[in-house]
């Protein structure tokens, strides 16, 4: 059996299309709130709960979140969930169990709304069992639902912002500004790209 390693990690996934300045501040207030040394973003080639094509292509999103979060050494970029097929939590949260990082250091990034729906995930026993899972809480969604005996959970406040992925893609498809909503480096990358446009 692997050591545990002593290093408190985040593992914050998602479709980042794109990834935006509000993905960054929640995960700067994430290690605040648990004490996390890093945060490993993880763009999902195939979320289980959308189709591939309504997504920008996947090293289009990986390279933005690259782009994002340059220059800060807390966060890392993940290809944990690259595989063309279906990506499910429990299967990341596994590989990461099996580099030796224990439940006391691997913390899943999840908002409310998500936890309400956790049960109903594939496996959610294994996640529960090998994560402690930070979740954001969101406005309408701010009491815990039933959860295992097992489930570790720390609710977290700050980083609460409104800034959608949806919001901006529908911003670049009226050909309006970005400015702001995203890094500059993923504006720009958006741009010479032409990603979102109608």
């Amino acid at each position: 059996m692997a050591e545990a390693r002593a290093e408190r990690i985040g593992l914050y996934g998602g479709s980042f299309d794109p990834i935006h300045t509000g993905h960054l501040i929640l995960a700067e207030a994430a290690i605040n709130t648990a004490c996390l040394e890093r945060v490993y973003f993880m763009p999902t080639a195939s979320p289980p709960h959308k189709r591939p094509g309504d997504l920008a292509d996947f090293d289009a999103r990986a390279e933005m979140v690259r782009l994002a979060i340059a220059g800060n050494p807390r966060f890392t970029l993940s290809l944990a969930e690259s595989a063309p097929e279906v990506s499910f939590t429990y299967q990341t949260v596994a590989a990461f169990a099996g580099r030796g990082y224990g439940r006391e250091q691997i913390h899943l990034l999840v908002g409310s709304d998500s936890l309400v729906e956790m049960q109903g995930w594939r496996n959610p026993g294994e996640i529960f069992a090998r994560a402690t899972i930070l979740a954001l809480m969101r406005p309408g969604y701010d009491r815990l639902p039933p959860l295992p005996p097992e489930a570790a959970v720390i609710c977290m406040t700050a980083g609460m912002n409104s800034i959608s992925s949806s919001a901006i893609r529908r911003l670049v498809a009226e050909g309006k500004s970005i400015r702001y909503l995203v890094p500059e480096a993923v504006e720009r990358y958006v741009e010479s790209h032409g990603l979102y446009r109608p």
